[in-house]
């Protein structure tokens, strides 16, 4: 009969006789005094702990439960004695040959695992390399090959990711690379990873380093394009202010009208597009707000970052600007939303001229009354009097007749705030047509009440030619015969446009 004692080791519990459990504490006491001056001999110790955890583990079986005092002498037998490293070369020496032994007799633990230390994916390649103990290149080698001609070379490593475990502790290392699992062995191994955080710990003080210049270069580069950026934001700023100071010196006449002048300033203009008189006041304002802080905001910015200034009151320069330019769209913004109102409805009205029996009806465009401004380019896009406005262009439809009649009918079309403001508008239009036999006398303008803005009034002239009649407008010939008044809905109808200077474009 032999007493027995409960002992935890590396978190396993197991009962042992007390006579092997001495000699276990005696074995752990001299190891630590040996390995008492050694790099990492805490690691050393918890890895020789944990071996001795397996192999009790590996003694045990069903029928014995106890770990025996033999058992004890075998695992210290094949861990080695402590001793070694403290005694002589020769010593050592004839160790070394034991350590051979040792060796071949654990050949057996060899197991396959993923070299997590050398890995450059999930280390797959490097276990398989450190196994065979060949060069872990040859096996990357031979998985791209597989991958780009067998088609099955990621497959194959993903399942090889799931199902080998990766090494986790040096008992680990050891048995991947088929060595013995000793005290000589294992403080080898926490040598060699010592060694091997020592040169990554270099090569990340040297990578540290190449980053600092690194980071130097990139902050030159970014620098070049600030400065490059900074003088693009500073030309397009002189390119704005360029023609605004023209515009504000000028007093912004540029748009061109048929006028005493020839040209209206943009307020001018714009009495004549939005809805309020005091939205004129409300949008002229904010455009020179936005305009004015859009222009020195760029200049401004883009010399902070050509000359590198990094001063507060520059700062709060641009957010003061950044803030008027804002306040001056914003007071653009809600004219521009209270005149557009104002274009929500639109409305027809159509007005009938005449009907004639004739084969041939003639259309003679008549230019708009001033033709001052009709010689060479014509860039004129309204006459403005004292009470009306003046704009140019008839658009003129052919549809066929239903009858043997050709029908003139007028559609004036305006838009308002309302269905009804729209119609209104459309009703005050006013255009000249005038019948002389088979000739049909049209003026190339229309005109309306500057009370009514421009809120696109248009005049539209439509035809309807008999079957077998024609329209002549000058050495033009319009037909529509073989379209059949069942047809127009699927042949569109013919259509021309009469520009103020009299010259027709037949769409």
């Amino acid at each position: 009969m032999k007493k027995t004692v409960s002992v935890n080791i590396r978190g396993l519990n197991f009962i042992i006789e007390e006579d092997a459990y001495e000699l276990l504490q005696d074995y752990l006491d001299r190891l630590n005094e040996s390995l008492r001056n050694e790099k990492g001999n805490r690691e050393i110790i918890e890895d020789v702990e944990l071996r001795i955890a397996e192999l009790c583990t590996f003694n045990l079986t069903n029928n014995k439960t106890v770990v025996e005092l033999l058992d004890i002498q075998e695992i210290i037998a094949k861990l080695g004695d402590p001793s070694q490293y403290i005694e002589s070369d020769e010593q050592e020496t004839s160790e070394g040959r034991e350590k051979e032994s040792n060796e071949t007799k654990d050949s057996g633990e060899k197991r396959l695992f993923r070299d997590a230390d050398n890995a450059v994916i999930a280390g797959v390649c490097a276990g398989i390399a450190s196994f065979f103990k060949i060069d872990v290149v040859i096996i990357r080698a031979i998985f791209v090959v597989l991958f780009l001609f067998g088609g099955f070379g990621f497959p194959l490593y993903i399942i090889l990711w799931i199902i080998v475990p990766k090494t986790r502790s040096t008992i680990d290392r050891l048995r991947m690379k088929g060595r013995p699992i000793n005290v000589d062995t294992v403080r080898e191994e926490v040598e060699m990873a010592a060694a091997n955080i020592n040169k990554g710990s270099k090569r990340f003080a040297q990578q540290v380093s190449n980053d600092d210049h690194y980071s130097r270069s990139v902050r030159k580069g970014f620098r070049v394009l600030l400065t490059i950026f900074g003088s693009f934001l500073i030309f397009v700023g002189i390119l704005m202010l360029i023609p605004f100071l023209i515009f504000l010196i000028g007093g912004f006449e540029f748009i061109p009208v048929q006028n005493e002048s020839g040209f209206i300033s943009f307020p001018e203009f714009g009495k004549l597009v939005l809805a309020h008189s005091s939205d004129y006041s409300l949008m002229a304002t904010g455009a020179l707000m936005l305009g004015f802080s859009v222009i020195i905001f760029l200049i401004l910015w883009g010399s902070l970052l050509v000359f590198n200034i990094r001063n507060k009151w520059a700062k709060l320069t641009l957010l003061l600007l950044f803030l008027t330019g804002l306040s001056g769209g914003i007071m653009s913004a809600i004219s521009g939303v209270r005149t557009g109102k104002d274009f929500m409805r639109g409305a027809e009205e159509a007005v009938h001229v005449a009907s004639i029996e004739t084969d041939e009806l003639t259309l003679l465009p008549s230019p708009s009354g001033n033709n001052s401004l009709r010689s060479g380019l014509d860039l004129s896009l309204m006459e403005i009097g004292s009470e009306d406005i003046q704009l140019t262009g008839i658009h003129i439809k052919y549809l066929p007749s239903p009858d043997s009649l050709f029908h003139i009918h007028k559609q004036f079309s305006a838009r308002g705030k309302s269905s009804e403001a729209a119609r209104a508008r459309a009703l005050n239009i006013s255009h000249d047509t005038e019948i002389s036999g088979d000739t049909l006398h049209i003026l190339s303008s229309y005109s309306f009440p500057k009370t009514d803005k421009l809120r696109d009034q248009e005049v539209e002239l439509t035809i309807q030619i008999p079957k077998g009649g024609t329209v002549r407008l000058k050495d033009r010939i319009i037909s529509l015969d073989g379209i059949l008044p069942s047809e127009i809905e699927e042949k569109l109808e013919q259509e021309g446009y009469l520009r103020g200077n009299g010259k027709y474009r037949h769409d």
